[in-house]
């Protein structure tokens, strides 16, 4: 990342220990413009901030919104052929376009399934670090 969009993203990332939990809004300036913004837009620009800074890239996907397998292995790190496999085996979701071969699955299903296996990991790796301090080799 460049060092501006670094700086950028580390004057973002400063807003958020301004917000305080009783605001309804922040105000923004923008020359002689100003405009509310609410404190979940806030959150969320300053978590995209968080992760630019970091390296991370984002993917911005409306929940409502359908994407193809191959979106949906970009959204989940994998290949499009695991997700063809997830979908075959039902762990995924998804419609046939009509007098097409082509599939659409919702953004929705594909964030559970990305947030389960982050807990997994997460899990796996508090019952490792648990054995490790308690001196038990794996």
């Amino acid at each position: 990342m460049a060092q501006a969009e670094a700086s950028e993203a580390d004057r973002l990332t400063a807003v958020a220990d301004l917000i305080t939990a009783d605001q309804r809004s922040v105000l923004l300036l923008a020359g002689l413009d100003e405009a509310e913004m609410p404190p979940s837009l806030v959150r969320l620009l300053v978590a995209g901030a968080e992760a630019l800074r970091t390296g991370d890239s984002l993917v911005l996907v409306r929940q409502e919104e359908e994407v193809s397998p191959a979106e949906a292995a970009k959204l989940l790190g994998v290949s499009r052929q695991y997700v063809d496999r997830l979908v075959a085996n039902g762990v995924l979701p998804a419609r046939q376009l009509p007098n097409s071969r082509y599939r659409k699955i919702p953004a929705q299903a594909v964030l559970a399934h990305c947030a389960s296996k982050r807990s997994k990991r997460a899990g796996v790796a508090s019952i490792l670090e648990a054995a490790d301090q308690a001196g038990v080799s794996y």
